[in-house]
Parts: C-alpha cells; sequence; structure tokens
C-alpha cells in the first residue's frame, strides 16, 4: 500500500503501553485510499502492518473471536 514517496496524513491516532510494548493505532489515508497502520515499538525495534479499510471489517472480526475464544 505505501509507495516510494507517498505522504500519508493521520485522520485519528492513539498509543497503547501494554506490558513492555508501545502500540501505535493509526488511521491513515493517502492517494490510495484510507487504511489503519498499526506500528509497534519494543526494545527499540520498530514493526508496523497496513490493513486497507476494504479489509478492516474482517480483521476486527478475526479479532472479536480470538478474544472471546481466549476468555
Amino acid at each position: 500500500m505505501r509507495k516510494e514517496g507517498a505522504k500519508s496524513r493521520i485522520l485519528s491516532s492513539d498509543k497503547l503501553h501494554i506490558e513492555n510494548k508501545t502500540l501505535f493505532v493509526d488511521l491513515k489515508e493517502n492517494e490510495g485510499g484510507k487504511f489503519l497502520q498499526i506500528a509497534e515499538l519494543s526494545n527499540d525495534r520498530r514493526s508496523t502492518v497496513v490493513i486497507p479499510m476494504s479489509g478492516l471489517a474482517i480483521f476486527i472480526e478475526a479479532l472479536q473471536k480470538m478474544s472471546s475464544e481466549s476468555f
């Protein structure tokens, strides 16, 4: 989804601290459309996952299913 030099703007943002990790959850938009970007900062290492808006509902359903099965 990310193109070299493509600029995105943040529409909404949240920062979560869970155990020794910091998660940045951003709803962003660029010329390709809207997307969710989740970045993890752990032990000075950053990892990023990008989910296009077209897949966000499926992603949320998967998280809800896993959440309900683990409790």
